[in-house]
């Protein structure tokens, strides 16, 4: 079970939540590829079993700038079903609570990816039912997989 876990982080806020999500998943078994999106090649994504993005939404609901390549680069992948899941830490003061995660999400479904987990969307700091929502996305990634 390849996983890549790739994450942008403001805060820290997604950068916590990503290696608490890649500890999670290695105590499972899984063998996960952590690195930051800025640093991800879309088209190297086919080379894991599944694929895992973070990222909090910047300013009026748009993908941050350091991520933006990647995003870019998936209209020209195709997935081949690879599996993947998406999340990320945002405000829900702002009116585009979330809007990078959705768009991620729909970018990954467009280049042909396996949507095997609901969104989840994480209001600022995580608190422990946040956890509990990234160890059932971590649980869906990996029961895709068996």
């Amino acid at each position: 079970m390849k996983v890549l876990l790739t994450y942008t982080s403001m805060t820290g806020r997604n950068e916590k939540i990503a290696n608490y999500l890649a500890d999670y998943l290695k105590e499972k078994g899984a063998d996960v590829d952590l690195e930051e999106i800025i640093d991800t090649d879309a088209f190297g994504l086919t080379d894991y079993d599944a694929v895992i993005v973070e990222s909090y939404t910047y300013h009026d609901g748009e993908v941050p700038d350091e991520a933006q390549d990647f995003y870019e680069d998936l209209a020209d992948v195709d997935l081949e079903r690879t599996k993947f899941a998406v999340l990320g830490s945002s405000s829900k003061k702002h009116i585009h609570f979330g809007r990078a995660v959705d768009y991620f999400t729909m970018q990954l479904n467009s280049s042909n990816g396996e949507q095997v987990s609901d969104s989840v969307k994480i209001d600022q700091d995580p608190d422990e039912d946040d956890f509990k929502r990234v160890r059932d996305l971590g649980d869906r990634v990996l029961k895709s997989l068996k």
